[in-house]
């Protein structure tokens, strides 16, 4: 019997150092997965950082071009009111002239029309 608890023993000595082994791989292949688990997570807080800064990038073009469209069209606003502004002026100008041309077409007119009956007065 004690051959058979001499070789159980032996038996549980070669079971408890595989077993311990076994927990060493298993304990270097957790540490190996936390470790590239760790990386991952800096690589990846690393490209979220970079997103963020090109996005921040973009926005800020965004912005920029915004800011100079609005820039270009209120320039083309008053430019434009300049030349609505210069082109009523000569309208207007244009409107005087013809409104004395038109008053002056009516007095020679009257004038003429009513001239034969001044000259009637004159000679008799």
């Amino acid at each position: 019997m004690s051959i058979k608890i001499e070789s159980a023993i032996e038996r549980l000595t070669e079971i408890s150092s595989d077993i311990k082994s076994m927990l060493a791989v298993h304990d270097l292949r957790i540490n190996q997965q936390e470790k590239d688990t760790s990386a991952l997570v800096l690589t990846i807080e690393k490209r979220r950082e970079e997103l963020n800064l090109q996005l921040k990038d973009v926005y800020e073009t965004m912005r920029d071009q915004d800011n100079n469209i609005l820039k270009e069209i209120c320039e083309l606003r008053a430019e434009s009111n300049n030349q609505h502004k210069f082109l009523s002026e000569k309208i207007a100008q244009l409107e005087k002239y013809i409104f004395f041309a038109i008053g002056g077409g009516i007095v020679i007119t009257w004038i003429l029309t009513n001239a034969a009956n001044y000259l009637k007065l004159l000679q008799h």
